[in-house]
């Protein structure tokens, strides 16, 4: 009963913030069951696909995925299942579809019984998801640490990982790495080490540019300056490590929040959260002469957001969407801006926990619609808002 009036204040006060904004945000009802969490979005054929992860006490944990088909979901296929599966609200799981047109899916799993010991397990479907066979580990290193925080995107035939790699922190001075690797079909192929002292636990985002792929991640300096870098490769050679923005955020932990980065022909646009003068704030960067160190930042909160970023690019506006604060209410926050940095509206969607179970909001643009998704209560949630394409 106590669940009930809970869930019904929840919705209460979420329909109250939507006709507040007069916002068409539309709730839709997905194929994950209860105990469900980490759900995410990708293109899938001409449309696109949620994967999420099911757990429950009777069960091992479960990768699913479903893909939308106009009106609804279609039948949710198993992606992955192992008594190993290492499940939390901040590294989830993810799939690809590769140029190809075979299917690939990243999950976590642990290494050993140690504390924080998992790894990157990779599995391909070359039937649309029905079923699927392993490839193995991500990376070429098992010991006992953390590897994750994975991002992947299509490179030419294939698919590119960027991870975090923890494997040099078996040395008590050692350094959490980012790390690059291709997939391709059932071999992992140029392993290679971008950046050799990284913040240990904040998601990866990439992109593929027309001169290549790019990543952004939260880097960590000596002094624990933790602001956000970016890697790329251009005319087949890696760049070096480089600061996005001196922010000079001085933390000496990680926080848990990385940038996202979204890109449409010459347009790269990359949200952040960060801390300036001990204010925490979501900026949004956006980049059009292809030199990532330069561009216009447009701050979208200051209110003192949680963060946890996401973004994405229309043909005419550019969508990104953040835990936030909202009369004194923890909110999904979503803000639009056109291709030259104006900003055409701030919104707020929907209350959302504040605690970490809501997880990492997931967006994609897809069928004339901006599509978000995150966990609620252990469920996971999906909505949609009309937009032009």
């Amino acid at each position: 009963m106590k669940y009930s009036i809970t869930l019904g204040l929840l919705l209460a006060n979420a329909s109250a913030l939507l006709s507040a904004n007069n916002l068409p945000f539309e709730m839709i009802k997905t194929p994950s069951s209860t105990s469900s969490l980490a759900p995410n979005l990708f293109s899938f054929g001409d449309s696109f696909a949620l994967s999420w992860i099911e757990r429950n006490s009777k069960n091992a944990p479960r990768v699913h995925m479903a893909s939308w088909n106009d009106s609804g979901f279609s039948e949710k296929y198993l992606v992955a299942t192992s008594n190993k599966m290492f499940t939390n609200w901040a590294d989830i799981p993810s799939v690809i579809e590769a140029p190809s047109g075979d299917l690939y899916a990243h999950w976590l799993e642990q290494i050993s019984s140690k504390d924080y010991a998992y790894g990157v397990q990779i599995a391909r479907s070359i039937d649309s998801g029905k079923s699927w066979k392993p490839v193995g580990w991500l990376h070429n290193d098992t010991s006992a640490t953390e590897h994750g925080f994975v991002s992947l995107i299509p490179d030419g035939l294939h698919v590119r990982a960027f991870w975090l790699d923890g494997r040099m922190m078996t040395n008590p001075t050692g350094k959490m790495m980012l790390r690059t690797a291709l997939i391709d079909e059932n071999r992992i192929k140029d392993e290679r080490v971008l950046d050799k002292d990284v913040c240990t636990c904040c998601p990866t985002s990439a992109v593929l540019l027309p001169n290549g792929p790019v990543v952004v991640y939260r880097d960590r300096s000596s002094r624990e300056i933790r602001d956000i870098s970016f890697i790329l490769r251009s005319d087949g050679k890696w760049s070096k490590p480089s600061t996005l923005q001196s922010d000079n955020w001085l933390m000496p932990g990680c926080p848990v929040n990385g940038a996202s980065i979204a890109a449409r022909e010459d347009l790269v646009a990359v949200s952040r959260f960060t801390v300036i003068h001990n204010k925490s704030q979501v900026i949004l960067r956006l980049i059009k002469d292809k030199n990532m160190k330069s561009g216009k930042d447009i701050l979208l909160d200051k209110n003192a957001p949680i963060g946890r970023c996401v973004t994405v690019c229309s043909k005419d506006s550019i969508f990104t969407a953040w835990i936030g604060l909202h009369k004194k209410q923890t909110v999904l926050r979503l803000a639009e801006v056109s291709l030259v940095g104006e900003i055409i509206r701030h919104s707020t969607l929907t209350t959302i926990n504040a605690n970490r179970s809501s997880g990492m909001p997931r967006a994609i643009i897809s069928k004339g619609y901006l599509w978000l998704s995150w966990t609620d209560s252990n469920t996971i949630r999906l909505g949609r808002l009309k937009i032009d394409n």
